[in-house]
C-alpha cells in the first residue's frame, strides 16, 4: 500500500491532501484521493469541507463524495458538527472542566434518508444506526489517563506513564460487554532525546577507535569530547 499526504496551515485556514495507492499503469488514474479544507469565518466559527474521489480500476467509473463540517470554539469548550458523505450526522462537544480534567461527548447518526447514490455504495450501503460515546481525560503529574464508554457497551481506557524523561509506557484496556470480550495492551516508547544520546555516544566511540588505530591523541582537536558532555546534550 502506498500513501502520500501533505498538509498546509495558514493564518486562518488549514488544508490537506492525501492519496492512497495512486496509479496510472492501467491507462487511467486509479486510487483513492481525499482533500479537506477548513476556513475560519470568525475568530470562533470555522467552516470546512472534505471531498473523496476513488476509482478501483480503469474499467470502472469513478465515485465522488463530499462532506461538510462546522466548528464553534468557546472560551473553554468546542462544539462541532459534520454532515457525512454517506448520509450520516456527527456532532461532538468538548469542554475543559479544570486545569487537569477534560470531557467530551460524541453522537453519530446514520440516516438512510440522507444517503444515496455513490455514498451508499462506497460506504457499504445505507442503514439507520446511531452511536454515542462519552469520554474524559485526566492529567496527573507524570501520567495521563483517558477513558470512554459508548452506547454499544464497550468500555476502554488508556494510561500513559512517564517512567523517567526519555522512557514512557502506555497501558490500554478494552472491555466489550455485548461480545463478552476483553483486551489489555502494553506499549513501551523511547523519546527522540534518548536516541540522540545513543547516536552521540556512537559518534564519540567511533572517534576514540579512530584515534586508537591511528595513534592520535586528539589534543587541540575541537571534536574531542567526554562521556559527561555526551550525556549533558
Amino acid at each position: 500500500m502506498v500513501s502520500l499526504e501533505n498538509d498546509w496551515t495558514g493564518y486562518d485556514f488549514s488544508a490537506s491532501l492525501k492519496a492512497m495507492n495512486p496509479s496510472m499503469l492501467e491507462g487511467g488514474l486509479t486510487g483513492i484521493f481525499v482533500g479537506s479544507y477548513l476556513q475560519s469565518v470568525t475568530p470562533r466559527l470555522s467552516l470546512g469541507l472534505e471531498g473523496i474521489w476513488q476509482r478501483a480500476g480503469a474499467g470502472q467509473g469513478p465515485d465522488a463524495l463530499m462532506s461538510y463540517a462546522a466548528r464553534y470554539r468557546g472560551s473553554d469548550w468546542i462544539l462541532s458538527g459534520n454532515l457525512l458523505a454517506q448520509g450520516g450526522i456527527q456532532t461532538s462537544f468538548w469542554k475543559r472542566l479544570s486545569d487537569k480534567v477534560e470531557a467530551g461527548v460524541d453522537l453519530n447518526l446514520q440516516l438512510m434518508g440522507l444517503a444515496g447514490g455513490a455514498g451508499g455504495m462506497m460506504m457499504g450501503g445505507a442503514r439507520n444506526d446511531g452511536a454515542a460515546t462519552l469520554g474524559a481525560k485526566y492529567e496527573f503529574r507524570s501520567s495521563i489517563f483517558r477513558g470512554q464508554v459508548d452506547s454499544a457497551g464497550k468500555v476502554s481506557c488508556v494510561l500513559e506513564k512517564a517512567i523517567f524523561p526519555p522512557v514512557r509506557v502506555t497501558f490500554a484496556g478494552e472491555l466489550d460487554h455485548v461480545k463478552v470480550r476483553s483486551m489489555i495492551s502494553y506499549f513501551p516508547a523511547l523519546s527522540n532525546k534518548l536516541l540522540e544520546h545513543r547516536q552521540s555516544w556512537i559518534r564519540y566511540t567511533n572517534r576514540e577507535q579512530f584515534r586508537g588505530v591511528h595513534g592520535t591523541t586528539g589534543e587541540g582537536d575541537d571534536d574531542q569530547c567526554s562521556i559527561a558532555t555526551v550525556l549533558e546534550n
